[in-house]
């Protein structure tokens, strides 16, 4: 029995070191240590690792010991024959010790090896390839030898080595993939030496993310890197384009080398982003698959593990990209019935996404559509009605049409993007569906009936998009019934639009019940996400009867928890942003409006319905406007025709119409504001005064129609109009539409000459709008009804009354000075400025005046970046300034600040 030279001796250090601070931070530990087992898969540079300690402790005098145990180390005997060569070569009195002698003797020798100070380190490198009597004996060294040596076991999988014992001691050092894998740091300096040149910083970054940390990874990546430059082709990433050398690894060095039985769990496997027991056992249909997965974490073969209890794991990316690749390609039958079997078990357990995922990568379209059908109303339910219409984009319609739920799903997909068309042919076809199986048998009458239900609530939201707020009051309360509590998203969209129906209808009579409604509808389970749409929906209802801090409250409370859910895109949490930069806007709050606009009306036709889309455009146009960018304004609304007139939505023509008209005669442009009156066809002619059955889309046209007729002097038929609107707007509660009436017959009266009359309009107008905050309705009507706010309360409130302090307030902005704020100290009942401003605002000018940025202002205050340009917002209007520097001066001439 000869001995292989290199068993040995210490393989040569990389040319290529970079400075490991985490690995270095070990060393004093190992130093202490008598034992320290490095465990992890092939290529994390155990060996390096290794290396670097033993090299550094014979340079502290301590012999030393390599073994390598993949150069001819095949028994024990073997075994002691290179443990005796390695002792001699160190210094170690061994040379009579014999390989084939009892194992007492080679313990004893251990034991004693310690020579003062200096024991001797013994590095053992890949012990996972040392047969059991030889990791038995290693077992008896550990426990015999002490303090007499310091043993460093290198593994690529956990050895049959008792350690707890030296591990209670404080004598044991663990080294992991963990600690092995490489920082961003570490990985940035090892590509770049390793290419040898710079390298772009996406490019670099993508390498990163794809190895993962993986010492050997990031080394091929490099080498790839710089054949590619050399050749003068592009880089591309490795999770998606593996080549043959990252495969030619992993199969040489890990799949090779296992049994069968492993190899087929790595594969079999593969499929699953995350492995658990019962998921493998699914995959596998092995009960014992817990067993396996076990060994396979234990053999180190790129398995890591997610949880601190080991019940959860994941295959390195680029290994289970090598591992996938070969199943598709060399076995796609068996990947496919893989994938099947992984369906079905995460639907049983109710991860419909990943349990869709797996469907779609059987490329079994029947299958998929199988489980789409099964999964659909789950998916609407939890906010996921997106997927359903990218899965099924690949699906024939022959495959499709014979499933009733996910057609009534994709109907609703259309819906929600306003695709009436395609909506209604959905809805066709699943009722023949819904047909043929009750004529076959194959439909029970549990079934068919909630089929029923769903495809009732299916039509009618059809017609709640198409804008028919008549059928949905006439529908929608039986539906609500017939759903009970059985189907809380359900009841939530039907409910918001009913609200918005007796909205438009101005029928709020019974609106505290459906109020009421909505809130037990909220307090239901399983309602969270179905609640932003709710909460979205019935905002705008609360605002135009001037409930606007519970619409606040429901769309601050909608909005951030759409923006929870940012796995569905801005889409969702427009449908609550859209309405609050309305509110916002009308409250004279215009930076976060325009913020708001800007971000989530792009993203409105994904989710929205008229409510929304109305608000985004109408919003955005106002907001150009009140800038003097009339241009922008009008583009905008033309933009918001060309979509009402693509989906038939007249009540959104007509608010855009009514808005074109205003911005034409506001800058003098009385002939363009007719042209645009009669390019929208909203139908005025005659007297647009409210009918038996009266909307907000007419009382947009009359809106329109009234400022046409005042600018052709047409003052009697204007006023007629417009005081049998808001006669019937105070009737009714829509407290919003009387102020903007008001204002208008404010405005009649002044060209009549009666400007006494005026004023009791505006005053009258104040006073419904002052508990809402509405100073932009005033705002924006222009000068005379500036004039005349002036006029009515120029030497501030006649009575301390909120009503004349709003009034106050108004007049200040008019007039471009500090506003009257509505956040006045209780106890202070002086008129002075100082009562304006809240102490928060106070301290952050004050900080303004220092010099610091919102952000650091945020920092000192405990508020977000976002927070502070809010209140330096509100602090803006009631100073009536633009700008830091005028906000600061101002509160000084005022004595706000020394």
């Amino acid at each position: 029995m000869g001995l292989v030279p290199t068993t040995i001796v210490p393989p040569r250090s990389s040319h290529i070191i970079v400075a490991r601070p985490t690995l270095d931070a070990f060393f004093e530990a190992i130093d202490r240590s008598r034992l320290t087992m490095v465990t992890a898969p092939a290529g994390s540079g155990k060996t390096t690792a290794a290396l670097s300690w033993f090299h550094r402790l014979k340079g502290a005098g301590r012999p030393g010991m390599w073994l390598a145990v993949r150069a001819g180390i095949r028994d024990l005997p073997s075994f002691l024959l290179a443990f005796r060569s390695a002792g001699v070569e160190a210094g170690l009195p061994w040379q009579d010790l014999d390989p084939h002698g009892p194992d007492d003797a080679w313990l004893a020798a251990l034991a004693e090896a310690r020579a003062g100070d200096a024991r001797p380190v013994l590095v053992i490198d890949d012990a996972q390839l040392l047969p059991p009597v030889a990791i038995e004996f290693l077992a008896q060294a550990v426990a015999s030898a002490r303090d007499a040596v310091t043993m460093i076991i290198v593994s690529r999988g956990a050895l049959a080595i008792p350690v707890a014992r030296t591990r209670a001691l404080g004598f044991l050092v663990e080294v992991g993939a963990a600690d092995l894998r490489f920082d961003r740091q570490e990985a940035i300096e090892l590509v770049s030496r390793t290419v040898g040149a710079p390298l772009d910083a996406q490019e670099m970054q993508q390498i990163i993310e794809d190895a993962h940390g993986w010492a050997s990874g990031l080394v091929i990546a490099g080498e790839l890197y710089r054949r590619d430059a050399m050749r003068g082709s592009a880089w591309k990433p490795l999770l998606g384009n593996l080549c043959s050398e990252f495969t030619s690894y992993f199969h040489e060095e890990v799949l090779s080398l296992q049994t069968p039985a492993i190899r087929d769990f790595l594969v079999n496997t593969s499929i699953l982003a995350e492995l658990t027991a019962p998921a493998c056992a699914a995959v596998t249909d092995d009960d014992d698959a817990r067993a396996m997965l076990d060994d396979v974490y234990r053999a180190g073969l790129f398995l890591n593990a997610i949880d601190e209890e080991r019940s959860r794991y994941a295959y390195h990316p680029l290994f289970k990209e090598m591992v996938l690749g070969r199943l598709a390609e060399r076995a796609p039958a068996r990947a496919a019935e893989l994938h099947r079997r992984a369906s079905r078990y995460f639907a049983g357990q109710g991860d419909n996404l990943t349990a869709l995922h797996h469907a779609q990568a059987s490329a079994d379209k029947d299958f998929l559509a199988d489980q789409l059908d099964a999964v659909a109303n789950d998916l609407i339910y939890t906010g996921y009605l997106y997927r359903i219409e990218e899965l099924s984009a690949d699906i024939p319609w022959s495959v499709m049409r014979s499933r009733p739920t996910l057609l009534l799903a994709l109907a609703w997909r259309r819906i929600r993007r306003l695709s009436f068309a395609s909506a209604s042919r959905l809805l066709d076809a699943a009722v023949a569906v819904r047909d043929e199986r009750l004529v076959e048998g194959l439909l029970d009458a549990h079934a068919a009936e909630t089929f029923d239900l769903l495809l009732r609530h299916r039509r009618l939201m059809l017609e709640a998009a198409r804008d028919n707020m008549a059928a949905i009051e006439q529908d929608a309360e039986q539906l609500l019934y017939d759903l009970g509590d059985e189907h809380p998203y359900l009841s939530c969209t039907l409910l918001a639009q009913l609200m918005a129906a007796r909205r438009e209808l101005y029928h709020f009579q019974d609106i505290l019940k459906l109020e009421a409604e909505t809130r037990r509808a909220l307090d239901r389970a399983n309602t969270r996400f179905a609640a932003i749409a709710l909460k979205s929906s019935i905002a705008p209802t609360l605002m135009a009867r001037g409930n606007t801090a519970v619409a606040r409250r429901c769309l601050d409370e909608a909005f951030a928890a759409a923006q929870q859910r940012d796995d569905l895109g801005f889409g969702l949490a427009a449908l609550p942003a859209l309405p609050l930069a309305e509110l916002l806007y009308e409250a004279g709050e215009l930076d976060q409006a325009s913020e708001l606009v800007e971000r989530y009306l792009p993203a409105v036709r994904q989710w929205g319905f008229v409510d929304q889309l109305a608000s985004g455009f109408l919003v955005r146009a106002k907001l150009a406007f009140a800038r003097g960018d009339t241009n922008a304004a009008l583009v905008g609304l033309d933009e918001a025709h060309l979509i009402a007139i693509e989906c038939g939505l007249d009540r959104l023509r007509a608010f855009v119409v009514a808005e074109q008209v205003r911005i034409f005669i506001k800058s003098g442009q009385l002939s363009e504001a007719e042209a645009a009156m009669v390019a929208g066809d909203v139908g005025t002619d005659c007297e647009p005064v409210p009918t038996l059955n009266p909307t907000r889309q007419n009382e947009s046209v009359a809106i329109a129609w009234i400022r046409i007729e005042m600018q052709r002097h047409r003052l009697v038929r204007a006023r007629k109009v417009a005081s049998r609107w808001l006669d019937l707007l105070k009737r009714t509660g829509a407290i919003r539409s009387a102020v903007t009436f008001e204002l208008l017959l404010a405005e009649i009266s002044v060209l009549q000459g009666n400007r006494s009359k005026a004023r009791r309009a505006v005053r009258s107008a104040v006073e419904m709008a002052e508990s809402a905050g509405w100073v932009r309705l005033f705002l924006d009507e222009g000068e005379v009804i500036s004039s005349l706010l002036s006029e009515a309360y120029a030497h501030g409130p006649l009575l301390d009354t909120p009503a004349d302090k709003f009034a106050a307030r108004l007049v200040s902005l008019v007039n471009g000075g500090p506003a009257v704020g509505a956040e006045e100290e209780e106890d202070d009942e002086s008129f002075g400025l100082s009562s304006r401003l809240a102490n928060r605002e106070i301290d952050i000018l004050t900080m303004v005046g220092g010099g610091l940025r919102n952000r650091e202002i945020g920092e000192r205050l405990g508020l977000t970046e976002g927070t502070v340009k809010w209140y330096m917002q509100q602090i803006y209007d009631k100073l009536g300034v633009r700008r830091r520097p005028q906000a600061v001066l101002r509160a000084r001439q005022f004595g706000l600040l020394a």
